[in-house]
């Protein structure tokens, strides 16, 4: 099935013509979701080899990135940098001044994966709420870094949140183990700007991010997700 795309309008520009591609029914798969798949086509492999394989795989590349190695395969690259000023030779590492991240990029498998993609364009058949930016105001960066106790600011349309309804909000959802925390300190809660406070005691990793809502006159959980997964370091 070709991926779909709807047109929106653009409300990070002034230009009242200006509208933006977003994918329609792109939620997130998880690993049991790829192996599910991988193991359903007459695989030897059983769900759960595949499942143990893949911890034991994951063991060994953060083996490898913790003593400071690159990591490439056909799948994808993990590259270790170190960021932030050293004040002269004779500085040293601090953490509140410099931190170590991990940069991912596709293996030569998904190199050009994007010119083998076939869209299809669809006309949206209900309003949703769009994720189009994420600022996190400390490192001021956009859709990348977690800072904890930071501030982070979203913006994008449909995205205001009914506060007195608990099903609705900004969930953080860990990549490993997908563990949800929800913000629960709004400082901006506008359709198309929300300004938060990110948590502190966040496990350091990967997040997915999502802003789950009822539009005006829907009974309806509607949900926006972020393309981009956030790194808390």
């Amino acid at each position: 099935m070709a991926p779909e795309y709807a047109l929106f309008e653009n409300n990070l520009t002034s230009e009242p013509d200006d509208y933006v591609a977003i994918p329609q029914n792109a939620e997130p798969k998880s690993l049991e979701d790829i192996i599910e798949m991988a193991t359903s086509k007459g695989s030897t492999v059983t769900k759960a080899e595949a499942l143990a394989f893949m911890e034991e795989f994951g063991y060994a590349i953060e083996y490898f990135l913790k003593n400071g190695k690159s990591i490439n395969t056909p799948l994808f690259k993990f590259i270790v940098r170190i960021t932030g000023v050293f004040n002269g030779q004779n500085d040293s590492f601090d953490s509140n001044r410099h931190a170590v991240k991990v940069y991912a990029n596709p293996g030569s498998r998904f190199k050009d994966i994007s010119s083998r993609i076939e869209l299809k364009k669809v006309t949206a058949t209900r309003p949703m709420p769009l994720i189009q930016d994420f600022k996190d105001v400390a490192s001021n960066t956009h859709n990348d870094i977690l800072t904890e106790g930071g501030v982070g600011q979203l913006t994008g349309s449909r995205l205001k949140i009914d506060q007195t309804d608990a099903t609705q909000g900004i969930f953080l959802i860990a990549v490993t183990g997908g563990v949800e925390t929800k913000i629960t300190t709004l400082v901006r809660n506008k359709p198309a700007d929300i300004i938060f406070t990110i948590p502190t005691g966040l496990a350091k990793g990967e997040y997915s991010l999502e802003v789950r809502v009822k539009l005006i006159g829907t009974k309806e959980l509607r949900v926006a997700y972020m393309d981009d997964t956030l790194t808390v370091v």
